[in-house]
């Protein structure tokens, strides 16, 4: 199977198993294009860098919580630094990956699990969670490794339950969640994110980002209107907030250096798109983050 195509990934034992609990410890994590029909819930533990899905990208850091839509392609990239042999940090999470049809219609019908049903519809955009539901669900997620079968069943019911009861999350996707796309879809759109998230900081031609998805400058313009709803310089721009916003939670970076290292050349410029994308200035954002009272970033389409 050519590595760019929009992979299918196979749960190991979800077919016997109604609910599988993965811990992966990595070098970094896995970018590329990829879909499975499971519901993933996913918790960072260790490592940082960007979450493609629908048609947003967010920033992702430890402590994060998401939960994945059926068949939503995806790519969890890490940070640049963790992709260089002499990197000592580790890309670590731990997922819960189920099926609806595990946890059965007729059971999801009664009245005790209508919740948890609404909150299976709602993850066909895709949910990033509070870092305050986040903490508590991630703890939980952590000691489900020390149970197994009914008892382990339980608990992530419990934990979808109530992850279904909170207001406390943002979509990630401005549109429900459609069929994956085509393998020749699939290796453009791989292709594409991973030279913006890569070369963002850089001044990206038209001619050249066509070029990478292999299309004319008219035909990319369209084919990219169409899977982000926005044009190439608006996500562009929304990618380097993005970058902004991790600079400014993790670094001690002045807003100008900010400004330069998340690819702007203006700080004028660069002050205006980000109150336009965040409501909030770099300056009232950072204040947020300091009082602990700023919500995930997350770049979203409407």
């Amino acid at each position: 199977m050519a590595p760019n195509k929009s992979i299918h990934f196979q749960i190991p034992k979800i077919d016997k198993e109604g609910i599988v609990v993965q811990y992966d410890n990595l070098d970094y994590f896995y970018d590329q294009l990829h879909h499975h029909p499971e519901f993933q819930l996913i918790y960072i533990l260790e490592g940082t860098g960007d979450l493609f899905i629908g048609d947003t990208v967010t920033a992702f850091e430890p402590g994060m919580l998401f939960l994945l839509g059926s068949n939503q392609s995806h790519i969890l990239k890490s940070d640049p630094k963790y992709f260089r042999k002499d990197c000592k940090e580790y890309s670590r999470s731990i997922s819960i990956f189920f099926h609806q049809q595990s946890l059965g219609a007729e059971f999801l019908n009664i009245s005790e699990t209508t919740a948890i049903k609404e909150l299976i519809d709602r993850a066909d955009r895709s949910l990033v969670f509070t870092p305050k539901v986040a903490n508590k669900i991630g703890d939980r997620m952590k000691r489900l490794n020390s149970k197994s079968g009914f008892d382990r069943f339980l608990e992530t019911l419990s934990i979808l339950n109530d992850l279904a009861l909170t207001d406390q999350y943002k979509f990630l996707a401005s549109v429900a969640n459609v069929q994956p796309p085509t393998d020749k879809e699939s290796e453009r759109i791989n292709n594409i994110i991973n030279y913006i998230l890569s070369h963002y900081k850089e001044d990206i031609e038209l001619d050249t980002i066509a070029k990478v998805g292999n299309y004319s400058k008219t035909s990319f313009c369209r084919f990219f209107k169409q899977r982000t709803r926005k044009t190439f310089i608006e996500f562009l721009n929304e990618v380097r907030i993005s970058q902004a916003c991790k600079l400014l939670r993790s670094t001690d970076l002045n807003i100008s250096q900010v400004c330069f290292e998340s690819g702007f050349n203006n700080v004028s410029n660069f002050n205006r798109q980000f109150k336009r994308i965040n409501d909030v200035t770099p300056r009232e954002y950072t204040e947020k983050f300091k009082n602990l009272s700023a919500s995930p970033h997350v770049i979203t389409y409407n």
